[in-house]
């Protein structure tokens, strides 16, 4: 059963007790609408929320519709819901005395469906510009040398020790094990004493698994289990040590591509997503995305959307990953959980460091983690940001509700701060989304005191 289908069964029951007596004479039904983006999240903590006792003490029923951010920001500002959400800012029509409430971020992962592909199932590498001319129409398939060029096997050299910044590491290879040890100068060990040392591995180009994490320590010995062709990064703190292999290691893999035409996806209805994807594309490479980003994919595309087919729309995230799951040759962008959901690919995408990462709650943190909040509540993303792993094309979905005094409010603000400190930590990285830490999660925490505070 898809989440939302979950969800949506787990809160009906809850609204039928509540109906047949079950919950409080005084409790009220919280009803929000907007992004899809942050649907599956939002069904999962308002599920969670609706039958949790302590923290919803007046045992509201908070349900969400998944509209779409434009009409999510058009519903809330119109009274049609009592709580919106949305990965874009108002253009205008705001509420008077808005709040907005980073929630939780994501993945914009690039789904794809292609048949014939050889190896069989193997994952596709995007660079940045290929990305932004595929979405523009100047790639039109599959076997386009720029596509082909970047799926090409390549080999990494051994390297079996690094010295940076005071620290050194080495690894050697002791049987089925690979065997760590790091040591740091006095002043080394000074700067980063209340750092974390990690270490991650990669295999075959793919998404880095965290092996080691703990806070630094002037030596360290570490071992793990061996595996070929993989890639280990180690960082003290976030200073990028190095990154070593016991031998000469595999990158990637070397694709065939069919003569497949490619058909782009892309939102029918306004949308986060689509802001958030073409603000992407139009930071990284302005002289392809040209206009300002838009909740419409047709208002930012560059030129007139293509309408000899080769060009489809879709409403929602879902809509988007559906389409793709049942058409081959298909390609769009949707938050990673609705890909997942369907088992449809989504493709390894460089980043400005120019290494290949594919989507996952860790590499969107990674990204996220160089953003910035403001005192509104907007994120504003670094799109020049050079972590090795970080994935490039991401969102951060908002709560929205007002400072207005009211008793909706009050069961908005104890929900979203539900979400923020208790739903989201325990459950967004296996639902495929990104929870906030650091300085957004403080200044998110912040925006949630000022709802009802009159």
């Amino acid at each position: 059963m898809k989440l939302r289908q979950k969800a949506a069964v787990a809160i009906a029951a809850i609204s039928l007790a509540s109906v047949a007596g079950v919950g409080q004479a005084n409790a009220a039904s919280i009803g929000g609408g907007g992004a899809s983006f942050l649907a599956n999240m939002m069904d999962i903590c308002a599920a969670q929320y609706n039958r949790n006792t302590q923290s919803n003490t007046a045992a509201d029923v908070v349900t969400y519709a998944s509209v779409g951010s434009s009409t999510g920001k058009t519903g809330f500002a119109n009274g049609t819901y009592k709580f919106g959400g949305s990965e874009s800012a108002y253009s205008s029509g705001a509420p008077a005395n808005l709040v907005y409430v980073p929630l939780v971020g994501g993945a914009i992962a690039i789904g794809y469906r292609l048949d014939g592909i050889s190896p069989a199932g193997a994952t596709v590498r995007l660079p940045s510009e290929v990305v932004a001319k595929i979405f523009a129409g100047q790639i039109t398939r599959w076997s386009d040398p720029l596509i082909s060029a970047a799926n090409k096997a390549t080999t990494v050299a051994k390297k079996l020790t690094a010295t940076k910044d005071g620290v050194k590491v080495s690894i050697a290879k002791k049987a089925s094990n690979v065997q760590f040890t790091m040591s740091m100068t006095p002043a080394a060990a000074k700067k980063y004493k209340n750092a974390k040392v990690t270490i991650s591995a990669a295999k075959l180009g793919g998404e880095a698994i965290s092996i080691y994490s703990a806070k630094s320590a002037a030596k360290l010995s570490k071992s793990a289990t061996y595996a070929a062709n993989t890639v280990y990064t180690v960082k003290a703190g976030k200073t990028l040590i190095g990154v070593l292999t016991t031998e000469a290691a595999k990158d990637g893999e070397t694709i065939t591509f069919p003569d497949t035409a490619i058909r782009v996806v892309h939102r029918s209805d306004g949308s986060g997503t689509t802001n958030n994807f073409i603000n992407y594309l139009n930071k990284s490479h302005p002289a392809i995305w040209t206009k300002v980003t838009s909740d419409t994919y047709s208002t930012g595309f560059p030129g007139t959307v293509p309408t000899d087919g080769s060009f489809q729309s879709a409403k929602g995230n879902e809509g988007l990953a559906s389409y793709v799951r049942d058409n081959n040759g298909a390609i769009t962008y949707a938050e990673l959980s609705y890909l997942e959901e369907r088992g449809v690919k989504a493709a390894a995408v460089s980043n400005p460091a120019g290494k290949y990462v594919l989507p996952s709650p860790t590499s969107s943190a990674v990204w996220l983690d160089a953003a910035a909040i403001d005192a509104t509540g907007l994120v504003a993303q670094n799109f020049a940001a050079t972590a090795a792993d970080a994935y490039p094309i991401n969102a951060v979905s908002y709560g929205l509700s007002t400072t207005a005094k009211s008793a909706d409010n009050a069961s908005v603000k104890s929900f979203f701060a539900y979400f923020l400190d208790v739903c989201a930590p325990k459950n967004a990285a296996g639902a495929g989304y990104t929870p906030l830490t650091g300085e957004i999660l403080k200044k998110a925490s912040a925006q949630v005191a000022k709802i009802n505070a009159g």
